[in-house]
């Protein structure tokens, strides 16, 4: 009767005793970043108070304005490196002094995933799209 598995104990001495970096090499950086970015647009020129977070593990990242030109953009980087980088993300505006009407939008890699409109002469728009697992 012959031993079985030799090769495996074979292996693991080679495994042991081999010279080589001590750790093993990083996977190939293929993943990209996410972008997202918050627009802002009005009827005025200029908006209220403006609030934006973007929830991630790694870079949590917030705007907070008195008030920003209109039509206002902002991009944000959030880095692929954990499983779930984007948790979530809310922008809130005011409207401006004289305006009708403000909406926002959120923008991941391009594509809008949340936007709000809001009309009157205390309009608030808030846009918010968080992380949800299961069903919807």
């Amino acid at each position: 009767m012959g031993l079985v598995g030799c090769g495996v104990l074979e292996d693991t001495i080679e495994g042991i005793t081999a010279t080589g970096p001590a750790t093993p090499a990083p996977p190939p950086d293929g993943a990209e970043d996410i972008i997202v970015t918050a627009e802002i647009e009005s009827d005025a020129s200029v908006s209220g108070e403006l609030s934006i977070t973007i929830d991630s593990p790694r870079n949590k990242q917030s705007l907070n304005e008195t008030s920003v030109e209109i039509p206002f953009q902002h991009e944000f980087t959030v880095t692929t490196d954990v499983a779930f980088p984007l948790r979530g993300s809310r922008i809130e505006v005011d409207a401006g002094p004289g305006a009708n009407w403000i909406e926002c939008r959120i923008l991941v890699d391009g594509d809008v995933v949340a936007s709000h409109r809001s009309e009157g002469d205390a309009a608030t728009a808030v846009c918010e799209r968080k992380l949800q697992l299961g069903p919807s």
